[in-house]
């Protein structure tokens, strides 16, 4: 099935991020911009560019019952990237910023992943990165800017353009992947295998991720599925600007 009114689907995305970001950044509502999810250059609507996070070359090759029962768009998990050149050591890098930093980098090692036999697949570093890169942009897709703007996911974006190795950072925990059998027929009982192409749950200090056949981790700073309290839960007190010489157990 092709895509669907894909100048649409930026529309809302671009209205959705928007309004999440202007939730946990207020003063981003005197402007008309969006902040990318890997660079976080802020950007216009017209500098951004729909993102498939499971490229669409990677799709092409899901078994034709698939492909007419479940929408390309649905499959692939889409967001917003910046189409702005990308400026990394004073040079201008070919190509529409951070959408075709991930077309060139790691679209094509994704797609060897959802296609690969992993008794017979030698898997390097490019393809790690990739898969962590990938469950980032999953992970923003599904929580918001929290993800991105946490000290972790500064992390996550500068490993975005580091895509031959992982930064020393990364914990260890995050620079490895569990893969099964995949699978190559479609029924009911198994769309959401094909359908939801994300699996996302929060262990700890980590999101496990699971993309299809394969598993692996992405750090995080906190918990994003709970809510961030905007309020303070306490009044300053009385004594803020003088000592409070009072005891603990007084």
């Amino acid at each position: 099935m092709k895509l669907i009114d894909l100048p649409a689907q930026k529309e809302i995305l671009w209205h959705r991020m928007r309004s999440d970001l202007i939730s946990l950044v207020p003063w981003f509502a005197d402007n008309d911009l969006l902040l990318c999810p890997t660079c976080c250059r802020p950007i216009g609507y017209d500098d951004s560019s729909v993102e498939h996070i499971v490229p669409k070359q990677a799709l092409a090759c899901d078994p034709p019952e698939v492909r007419e029962a479940i929408p390309q768009n649905e499959r692939s998990g889409l967001t917003l990237l910046c189409a702005k050149p990308l400026i990394i050591k004073g040079k201008r890098v070919p190509g529409n910023g951070c959408n075709s930093w991930k077309g060139k980098y790691y679209d094509p090692c994704l797609r060897e992943l959802l296609n690969a036999d992993f008794q017979t697949k030698r898997i390097n570093s490019r393809h790690q990165v990739s898969l962590y890169c990938a469950g980032y942009l999953a992970l923003v897709r599904q929580f918001g800017y929290q993800v991105a703007l946490s000290q972790t996911g500064l992390l996550s974006r500068n490993q975005f353009f580091h895509p031959n190795t992982f930064l020393s950072e990364v914990p260890l925990t995050c620079q490895m992947m569990l893969t099964g059998g995949r699978r190559s027929d479609f029924s009911d009982d198994d769309r959401s295998y094909w359908s939801n192409p994300f699996s996302i749950s929060i262990d700890g200090p980590t999101a496990l991720i699971v993309l299809r056949n394969i598993g692996f981790r992405v750090p995080l700073s906190h918990d994003p599925s709970q809510p961030i309290s905007r309020v303070l839960q306490y009044a300053p007190s009385k004594y803020a600007f003088r000592p409070d010489l009072r005891t603990v157990f007084e």
